[in-house]
Parts: structure tokens; sequence; C-alpha cells
């Protein structure tokens, strides 16, 4: 009995260290892999990781001395691809010569003293400002009017936020068919509790400030909302064409008005602002940059970064 577990301890025995011979050899296995094939990686950031070369849209520009130009013959282009010579074209477009942003005392250029380099509008802005500095002599007036039909009014009536609407529609933007379309896909990112309904109008709700403002929130480039005129880098963010609205209830953003920079400027260079309100009665260039409260600032369409 004896000699039986004797034998029964020795073979569990040699099991165990069977078992730990296999493990050692398994780990000596392992330590021999990780010698043999190792390879110390090391990972360097390039040093222009962080340097653009690419120049940055004309919303980044922190440079002084800006010379902002339209060239007809440029937009003319631009307009005959498209098919639509009509919407944007220029006076005295048959000379062909560059035709500079002036300012209301006669101007050729804008300027900010700085370093030499300049920058133009893209070709997309250029579109939208010669289009915008047709509406002051266009006989439009203020009243509110439904377009059940066209969305879009087909007459002299026009509210604040048509200025927007029309100008970037004539310029291919169809406002009526964007914002509808974000509105149904993210409906929750605008205020439908300011309008009382949850049901969208795609022939209205593209005219309600809140909306249109919310639209742009989402889809355009948002700037700085306050303007001092004191400083360069400030001031050149009011770039011609750019959407601004105005606070006129700070408890009801439905009074909101809509804008949109001109080419021309104040006698102290601050640019105007083309819009109309009920107050104003038509389609007009006024000093709203010195005399109201800017809720919103936009620049649509967004700016590429090889414009």
């Amino acid at each position: 009995m004896k000699a039986k577990t004797r034998n029964i301890q020795s073979r569990k025995k040699i099991r165990y260290n069977l078992i730990i011979i296999f493990i050692v050899a398994i780990s000596a296995l392992q330590f021999w892999n990780l010698k043999t094939f190792y390879k110390e990686i090391k990972i360097e950031l390039p040093k222009n990781l962080f340097k653009s070369q690419i120049s940055l849209p004309i919303s980044e520009i922190t440079v002084g001395k800006e010379t902002v130009s339209v060239n007809i013959e440029e937009t003319n282009a631009l307009e005959s691809n498209n098919g639509d010579q009509n919407s944007t074209s220029a006076t005295d477009s048959g000379t062909g010569d560059s035709t500079d942003i002036t300012n209301k005392n006669g101007a050729t250029e804008t300027t900010l003293t700085g370093d030499e380099n300049a920058f133009e509008l893209s070709d997309a802005q250029k579109k939208i400002v010669l289009r915008l500095m047709k509406l002051p002599e266009e006989d439009i007036i203020y009243a509110y009017q439904a377009y059940p039909e066209t969305g879009y009014p087909d007459g002299q009536n026009w509210i604040s936020t048509d200025v927007v609407s029309v100008v970037l529609r004539d310029c291919g933007y169809d406002l009526m068919e964007l914002v509808y379309k974000d509105m149904s896909e993210h409906i929750e990112a605008y205020p439908m509790d300011q309008k009382g309904s949850k049901n969208l109008d795609k022939k209205s709700d593209f005219r309600v400030v809140y909306f249109q403002q919310k639209f742009f929130q989402r889809n355009a480039l948002e700037l700085p909302i306050d303007f001092n005129p004191d400083d360069p880098a400030n001031l050149l963010q009011w770039q011609p064409g750019d959407i601004v609205y105005f606070q006129i209830d700070p408890e009801n953003p439905g009074k909101d008005v809509a804008g949109m920079i001109s080419t021309h400027k104040n006698d102290k260079g601050i640019p105007l602002v083309i819009m109309i309100t009920k107050d104003l009665g038509k389609v007009s260039e006024v000093d709203g940059l010195s005399t109201l409260k800017a809720s919103g600032h936009f620049r649509y369409p967004y700016p590429e970064l090889n414009q």
C-alpha cells in the first residue's frame, strides 16, 4: 500500500515538474520573440505641422492694409457661365476695367494701414455685392405681404429679411429651399416654440428673422457682433455683402431686423448697411453699425480656403 502511494506521489511530482518546465519554455520563447522582432519606432511631428501652405479665408485676415475691389469683367464671366447675366450686371461693364468699391466721398478704395498684403472678395461675394448695390435703386417699400405661390416677394412689398433672401436667390442660393431642408432635417435646432407651432411652412419660414438667423448660425461663417471702429482688426471683419441682424427688442428676437453690409462708408470710414424697416419705409443705405446693436453677423456662402 505504501509503495502504491509513493508511486502516485512520484507521478504527480513528475507532472508538476513537466508543467513548470513547459511554462518556463513558453516564457523563454516569448522573450526570445520579443528580443528578436522588437523594433523601436520613433514618431516625430513635422516641424511645419501647424503652418498652412494655403491662404486663409477672407474672414480670418487680421492684417492691415486691405483693398476690396470688384472686377466687373471677371464677375460678368461668372454670370455668363451660370446663365444669369441679368441679375448682377454692372454699370459700365463694357469697359472691361476693374471697378473699385467706393465710399460716400467718391474714394476708389478702402484701405487700412498695415503690411502690403491685400485681398479681394471671393467670386461668390462679388456677385452678391453687385446685386446688393442695385437694391436702393429699385422701387421697394416696406410692407408685410405673404407670397403663398412664390415664397419670395413678386412685388414691391418687402420685409427686412427679404433683402437677404432675394439677393442670395439672385446669386444662386435659394434660401427658401435651403432653410426648409435644414429645418426638416434638424427641426430640434430651430426655435419652433417662438413660432408656436411644430409645422413647417416652406413658403414663409425662411422669411422669419429668427429662423433665417438660425440657418446662418448653422451653415455660414459666424463673425463678431461687437463693432469697434477704432480697432482696425475688428473693422476688417465687416466686409461688403456680410449679413447682419440688429436687435430692436432684447425680449423679442422676432423683432430683429436684417441687412447687408454696403460697399459705401460714412465720413468716419464705418461701413453702411443696406436694409429696409418700417421706419425707413423703403430699401435704404443707413449708418446701422453706429446706431444699432448687432445680434448676428454672418458671411454666406462659407468661404473656402482656396478662394
